[in-house]
């Protein structure tokens, strides 16, 4: 009988925001072993005539320490030949393919180790977030859904599995609710019975302090930085508690301008809820809801007085410490709304979004129809975005503009690439008026609207910090609203922007406005003409207008505790 080591949750390739894969075995930052000793990887093992499947996977995981991925594919490609009905040198293939951004090879991989061991709640996991990264919803929410199922008490695979019903045109609000209501239910499970309620020691400034992994180049930073920049400086105290190792230029400016810093990302959950309890914060608030890095946790421990999710999860968090969490009536509109969330909702008067560019600001091109004769519409978010709803608004969009092209960006998967080059030939839409453009190949940063002349928003998870990118570069933005919270940012962007004409209500108002648009030149070349001016002239870049909001809506739930509101 083969000895195993229980496997652990390592970390191997991040690749998605909010998502990582998991390895069969301990991490790299640990030890590459997974037999049952943990050999030296540096110590020289002395030969052997028959090396087992094991040996061979842990010369690998030495191999990859060393020298890198690719050195260990060898090793894990003999062990697979060696024992071909042992799980673990599938799975160690997936990974390293992963790792070398080859997708769709890793999930022939994982595949095969799935029909290996179905009820290993690793293997689905790790094959349901590579179909995420594919742009594979149903197949992700599938294997995703078994992971959870066979672990429940797996928190990667329940967050993935809502990142990717997020996704799906075939979930409705109130699947969704329920699904964020289980997972919060568990981390309040997690919460030590003797753990005391915090209490504040209220001063003349109100002690506010944020929590995310994302003070860095990141999307969460570009609506942070101007909350942090234009705040009232003598009412508020402003501490920033970062949960990542990684920094960069955005967060040395971050950290230059909050009235503290913490790097906590080495602290458990119950000691910096004591750091938290020792800087007397009011009020704390989570900038990363169910994505990479959270300390949902901590909150769920009740680390202050007053706690309030905002800006990196457009949902609710579910958990029930969780006081309120800020939006707009907008994307949240009315009772509806309220009763879908865990948190009382705190709604800013425009969009709750106020973007910061990063970046040098270059001009906006001239239309690109004028100089190429042709229309060229783009797509700019992750394909996992491109819902069977979205895809056939594409392809009679293209229909309706004769000659126009279709720009798809972030491809990570070719075969992805080829089934939707496909279906839209099977509409009449030759190859040649489809581009898909491999993820590692893409341009730089801020030049990828370069060439287009009208964007596709997604659905139903509409972009937030891509939207508001393409329209400060000039490029406009069509977007499709329908009644979750995530599928109203664009109609919320776009109405703050006096550009709401361009937000469509159904598939059919989506494929007509697009379609007139690029039909009509000259009133796309005068919209894009005025674009960036409109934009910057907007509450969406009116960051003094919205950090006042926003501290007023600080005030009012510090009122509501101290029963003054």
């Amino acid at each position: 009988m083969r000895n195993e080591r229980k496997a652990d949750d390592g970390i191997i390739g991040r690749l998605a925001k909010g998502l990582r894969l998991a390895i069969g075995g301990k991490s790299r930052a640990d030890t590459t072993s997974i037999a049952p000793a943990n050999p030296d990887p540096n110590e020289v093992s002395p030969p052997q005539a028959s090396p087992t499947a094991t040996d061979l996977i842990n010369e690998g995981l030495r191999q990859r320490q060393r020298l890198g991925t690719a050195a260990a594919l060898p090793f894990f490609e003999r062990a697979a030949k060696l024992e071909p009905n042992f799980h673990l040198p599938a799975l160690m293939l997936g990974n390293a393919a992963t790792e070398l951004g080859d997708l769709d090879s890793a999930v022939a991989h994982y595949l095969r180790a799935r029909d290996i061991r179905p009820n290993d709640h690793l293997i689905r996991y790790n094959l349901g977030l590579t179909q995420i990264w594919r742009g594979y919803g149903d197949a992700a929410i599938e294997e995703l859904d078994a992971a959870r199922r066979i672990d429940p008490s797996y928190l990667a695979a329940r967050t993935a599995y809502l990142l990717a019903l997020h996704n799906s045109d075939r979930v409705g609000s109130g699947d969704l609710a329920a699904a964020i209501r289980e997972i919060g239910a568990l981390y309040g499970e997690q919460r030590p019975a003797n753990l005391e309620t915090a209490q504040s020691a209220r001063t003349e400034k109100l002690r506010v302090g944020f929590v995310s992994g994302d003070f860095r180049t990141h999307s969460v930073a570009h609506f942070f930085e101007p909350i942090l920049n234009a705040r009232q400086r003598d009412a508020f105290d402003y501490l920033c508690y970062s949960t990542c190792s990684q920094s960069d230029a955005v967060t040395e400016r971050l950290r230059a301008d909050a009235d503290a810093w913490r790097d906590v990302w080495k602290l458990d959950d119950d000691a910096l809820a004591d750091q938290i309890r020792n800087d007397r914060i009011d009020i704390l608030v989570d900038l990363s809801g169910h994505t990479e890095f959270n300390r949902l946790p901590l909150f769920a421990r009740r680390a202050a007085p007053v706690q309030i999710t905002y800006l990196g999860f457009p949902n609710s968090t579910g958990v029930a410490a969780m006081d309120y969490r800020i939006t707009d009536a907008v994307t949240d509109p009315g009772a509806v709304a309220d009763e879908l969330h865990a948190e009382k909702l705190l709604r800013l008067p425009d969009s709750q979004w106020c973007f910061r560019p990063f970046g040098t600001r270059l001009p906006p091109s001239p239309l690109p129809a004028l100089e190429n004769g042709f229309v060229t519409f783009g797509s700019f978010n992750n394909l996992i975005k491109s819902s069977d709803t979205l895809l056939d608004c594409w392809k009679q969009i293209l229909l309706k503009v004769p000659n126009s092209r279709l720009r798809i960006t972030r491809v990570r998967s070719p075969q992805r690439a080829a089934e939707i080059v496909s279906q839209f030939a099977r509409s009449g839409i030759v190859s040649e008026r489809i581009e898909c453009i491999a993820y590692k190949k893409a341009v730089p940063h801020g030049l990828q609207f370069t060439g287009v002349d009208i964007a596709l928003d997604p659905f139903p998870y509409n972009g937030v910090t891509t939207t508001c990118e393409t329209l400060h570069s000039g490029v406009p933005v069509v977007s499709m609203y329908g009644a979750s919270c995530v599928s109203r940012s664009g109609l919320s962007i776009l109405g703050s922007a006096g550009l709401g004409e361009l937000a469509a209500s159904s598939p059919s108002q989506y494929v007509e406005i697009a379609a007139a648009l690029g039909l009509d030149l000259v009133r796309l070349d005068r919209l894009r003409s005025g674009l960036r001016a409109r934009f910057d002239q907007s509450p969406l870049r009116d960051e003094r207008r919205f950090a006042a909001n926003f501290e007023e809506l600080l005030r009012r739930a510090w009122k509501q505790h101290r029963g003054e509101g």
